[in-house]
């Protein structure tokens, strides 16, 4: 017992420095920054951050790294809230309640709650992390291609339950997605995918279409272009955004434990399953919020009709990835998704090979982890907090001159590679 107090105590000595803290600060704020921007997500941040990492000691550069992805990942739900756009997949759920909120004036409340959520899933992730990593790895690798495929299935099938009334044009939209997702080559064989390759031979489409600039088209430009039409004809408004109560009340807290444990549950597992994303984990978590506040006797708001458990839930699940997806990358040295496989690249570019000689030889650095895990946390959550004030200017700024911005930025923040046939 008194060897893990001794790690322990060896793991906050090197965390807890001058120099880390400095680090954090930055790396909270540039991650909040580039989750922000559509397009910019956080495996691009990691990558800008992580020759700096090359240069500070590997506690203090893992700090860093770990704060740029805690803080771009929660970042993302700042557009999709105020402006109906989510500034990476991770925060596609987001939007639908969010945007809705934003609309009727308790953009504040969202942002807060937001915040909160992350913060939260978090924690409840990072606990799993420390505590079960080991068995959860384990895990894991039952995950085969049939596993994969049947949760890529279960993935699929939320689009009959999501659509309501309108079935059909829902299972018209996910066939048409599917169809989509058939362009391109294979990324394990390179093989591919539909059998007339030579017409998308040389063209932008050869590599298939890529998830982040279909995001920026589907909810950027659309929505630009939504807003423009809205604009022209004189129904566009700017809203009014309400301070008074930035985070929901105790008792809704109270109300919402279960379906806080249950998204925080989601977000743990698919993160921790590597290949999946967070993008499955804040839909299962949403469609999970849906049932639990459409059921008969709910004392909770219903998702869907621009509450804060619509909010809540997916922002819970989806910054529980965060650690979940960390428990492959410490345990197996098998990245989670695009991110950590940065984070993975760090350490073993500083000598530090993950697995049991890691958990058996060095503790210390592990115990560093887990706590820089949890003060890039609470620093992004301290920067959104002070944010929630400042990021509602944004519906302050003219449509005239926003709408503008919004392509432009959206259009920035594309991957070149993509575009660079035209």
């Amino acid at each position: 017992m008194s060897s893990i107090y001794t790690d322990m105590a060896g793991g906050l000595e090197l965390l807890l420095t001058f120099e880390t803290i400095i680090w954090v600060i930055i790396g909270s704020i540039l991650g909040i920054i580039l989750g922000a921007l559509p397009g910019l997500t956080a495996t691009m941040g990691l990558a800008l951050m992580l020759p700096v990492s090359f240069y500070l000691p590997t506690a203090t550069g893992m700090a860093m790294l770990l704060s740029v992805y805690t803080g771009a990942i929660s970042g993302a739900s700042i557009p999709a809230i105020l402006l109906g756009i989510p500034g990476n997949p991770n925060a596609l759920a987001t939007v639908e309640d969010g945007y809705q909120m934003s609309k009727n004036g308790q953009a504040g409340l969202a942002l807060g709650g937001a915040a909160l959520a992350s913060l939260i899933g978090g924690f409840i992730s990072l606990t799993i992390l420390v505590f079960f990593a080991p068995l959860l790895a384990k895990a894991t690798l039952a995950f085969g291609p049939a596993e994969k495929f049947t949760l890529a299935l279960l993935g699929i099938s939320i689009i009959a339950a999501i659509s309501g009334s309108g079935l059909i044009k829902g299972i018209a939209v996910g066939a048409l997605g599917v169809s989509l997702s058939l362009i391109g080559t294979d990324p394990f064989s390179n093989a591919p995918r539909m059998p007339f390759p030579d017409i998308l031979a040389d063209t932008p489409l050869q590599s298939g279409i890529k998830l982040i600039p279909a995001l920026i088209g589907f909810f950027g430009i659309s929505q630009a272009l939504y807003d423009l039409e809205r604009l022209h004809s004189g129904k566009l408004e700017v809203p009014q955004v309400n301070f008074k109560n930035p985070f929901p009340t105790w008792s809704k807290l109270r109300k919402m434990w279960r379906l806080t444990l249950e998204s925080a549950g989601i977000g743990t597992v698919i993160g921790a399953i590597p290949g999946t994303g967070a993008s499955i984990a804040v839909f299962l978590s949403y469609e999970r919020a849906k049932q639990l506040t459409h059921r008969k006797g709910s004392k909770l708001d219903r998702v869907g009709s621009g509450c804060v458990e619509g909010v809540f839930a997916p922002e819970v699940a989806n910054n529980a990835v965060t650690g979940g997806a960390l428990i492959p990358v410490l345990t197996l040295a098998i990245p989670g998704d695009a991110a950590t496989a940065v984070l993975l690249g760090a350490l073993l570019i500083k000598g530090v090979v993950p697995g049991h000689d890691l958990f058996l030889y060095d503790l210390p650095l592990v115990y560093a982890i887990f706590g820089a895990m949890g003060l890039s946390l609470i620093a992004m959550f301290i920067f959104q907090l002070v944010g929630i004030r400042l990021f509602p200017k944004v519906l302050r700024v003219p449509p005239a001159f926003l709408i503008p911005i919004i392509v432009i930025m959206s259009y920035i923040g594309r991957p070149v590679h993509c575009c660079r046939h035209f």
